[in-house]
C-alpha cells in the first residue's frame, strides 16, 4: 500500500522540516519541481514502451509520483489540516506551512495527470469499445480527473501569498470552498481507480483505507462546522442580554 508509506514519509517530513519550508519555500519549490519534471520524463519514457533502470530508492520514488501516491499523501494531510484544533504543538507546526504543502500537492501531481491523461487518450478506444464496468469507471475517473484539475489551478495559483493579495479575502475564501469538489474529486478518481480493478486483499484494503480517510474527514469537518455554528449562536444570544 505505497499511500500508507508516502503519507506517513510525508507527514514525517512536513513536521521536521516545517521551519525550512516556511522559511525556504522557493527552494523547496524548486526541489519538488526538479522531481516532477524528472517523473513527467519518466512517464514520457514509460508511454513510448521504454524500459528504465533507476539506482535503488529512485525507482520508487518515480513511481510514488507517477501513481499520484505522493500527491495523494500531501493533499490528505492538507485536508486533515482543516480540521486541526490547534490546540496541540505538533498540529500547529503543521498547520502554519498548509498553502506551501498545496503548492507541493499541485507540482507534485502535475505528473500523474499528464502520465494518466495521455494514457486514456491513448487508450480510449479500447476502453470505449469494452463492455464491462470498467468503461464507466474509466469514464468517471477521467470526468473526475478533468474537474479536479480545472479546480486546481486557481487554487494552486492563489495558494501563493503574491497572487493571494491580489484578491480580496472574501474572494479568496469563497474560492477556497471549490477545495471541498476537489478532494471530492479525488476520492471519486481513487474509488473508481481500485473498483476497476480484479478483486484481491491489496485492492480491498486500499478500499477501505481511502473510504475510512475521507469518511473520517467529512464526519470531523461537518462536526467542526456545527460547533461553529453552536458557539456563534451561544454568542448571539448573549450579546441580547
Amino acid at each position: 500500500m505505497y499511500i500508507i508509506v508516502c503519507l506517513t514519509i510525508v507527514t514525517l517530513l512536513s513536521y521536521f522540516l516545517s521551519d525550512y519550508i516556511k522559511k525556504y519555500s522557493i527552494n523547496t519549490y524548486i526541489v519538488v519541481s526538479t522531481l516532477s519534471l524528472m517523473a513527467i520524463i519518466h512517464a514520457i519514457l514509460i508511454l513510448n514502451g521504454n524500459s528504465i533502470e533507476y539506482v535503488v530508492g529512485l525507482k520508487q520514488l518515480m513511481r510514488a509520483i507517477d501513481s499520484g501516491a505522493m500527491g495523494g499523501a500531501v493533499f490528505i494531510l492538507v485536508m486533515y489540516m482543516g480540521v486541526f484544533d490547534m490546540k496541540k504543538a505538533y498540529q500547529r507546526k503543521l498547520r502554519v506551512i498548509r498553502a506551501e504543502l498545496s503548492i507541493i500537492g499541485c507540482i507534485i501531481t502535475f505528473p500523474h495527470n499528464v502520465h494518466y491523461l495521455f494514457s486514456f487518450i491513448m487508450n480510449s478506444g479500447s476502453i470505449v469499445k469494452a463492455r464491462d464496468f470498467t468503461v464507466w469507471t474509466n469514464l468517471m475517473m477521467f470526468a473526475a480527473a478533468i474537474i479536479a484539475i480545472i479546480i486546481m489551478i486557481p487554487l494552486f495559483i492563489t495558494s501563493f501569498r503574491y497572487f493571494r493579495k491580489k484578491i480580496s479575502a472574501k474572494a479568496w475564501k469563497n474560492l477556497q470552498e471549490y477545495a471541498y469538489i476537489f478532494y471530492a474529486m479525488i476520492f471519486i478518481q481513487v474509488m473508481m481507480v481500485y473498483l476497476g480493478r480484479p478483486s484481491s486483499l491489496v485492492r480491498n484494503l486500499n478500499l477501505l483505507f481511502y473510504f475510512l480517510i475521507f469518511t473520517s474527514y467529512t464526519v470531523l469537518k461537518i462536526k467542526m462546522v456545527c460547533e461553529k455554528r453552536r458557539l456563534k449562536i451561544e454568542k448571539l444570544a448573549a450579546n441580547k442580554y
